[in-house]
């Protein structure tokens, strides 16, 4: 194929130039339609690319600085939302705590309200003891004084007054109450 070419090129006849020729007037006009070209192109095409790469620029910038705001701003709010979340978990703390320190509260008053009343329970028990006890020793003495009054009474062969039986009965409480 290169022969070929070579073949044509080299029977073009008597014009023939050798390929690496630098020829002027071609030159020339290459010149003249590439800044011709050149200039059409700054004229209606270089201000418009120029203006969309400028405006692409801006746009980009714009973008970044955008970016670099809203990364602020998020930053901003996780600070805001950890110190928050701080906030409530010493919030929690502390209700916790509160709600502790009013569990023993109520254990204590509780327990204090159960030591009471088995206090007054237990003065109750000893106070009906004690008045079991007081009756007891009276109908004891009674029925011991019936009978020594009735003893004496068969003995020296005459019966008491009621007056009599009462002093009796009472000395004779007393005589037990004391223990003599």
């Amino acid at each position: 194929m290169f022969n070929s070419f070579v073949l044509i090129a080299s029977e073009g006849g008597a014009h023939s130039r050798p390929p690496l020729e630098v020829r002027v007037d071609t030159l020339i006009f290459s010149l003249i339609i590439f800044l011709g070209l050149a200039a059409v192109l700054m004229k209606f095409a270089w201000k418009p690319i120029m203006e969309g790469l400028d405006a692409r620029e801006k746009r980009i910038a714009d973008d970044i600085e955008n970016a670099r705001l809203a990364k602020e701003q998020a930053q901003a709010q996780l600070t805001a939302y950890e110190q928050q979340l701080a906030g409530a978990n010493v919030e929690a703390a502390g209700v916790i705590a509160e709600a502790k320190n009013d569990a023993i509260r109520a254990k204590e008053k509780i327990m204090a309200e159960a030591a009471a009343e088995a206090q007054r329970t237990r003065d109750r028990a000893l106070a009906e003891i004690e008045s079991a006890k007081n009756a007891a020793v009276r109908e004891l003495a009674e029925s011991s004084v019936d009978s020594a009054v009735d003893l004496a009474g068969s003995i020296v062969g005459r019966s008491l007054n009621k007056q009599d039986h009462s002093d009796l009965i009472e000395k004779s409480i007393k005589q037990f109450t004391t223990g003599a």
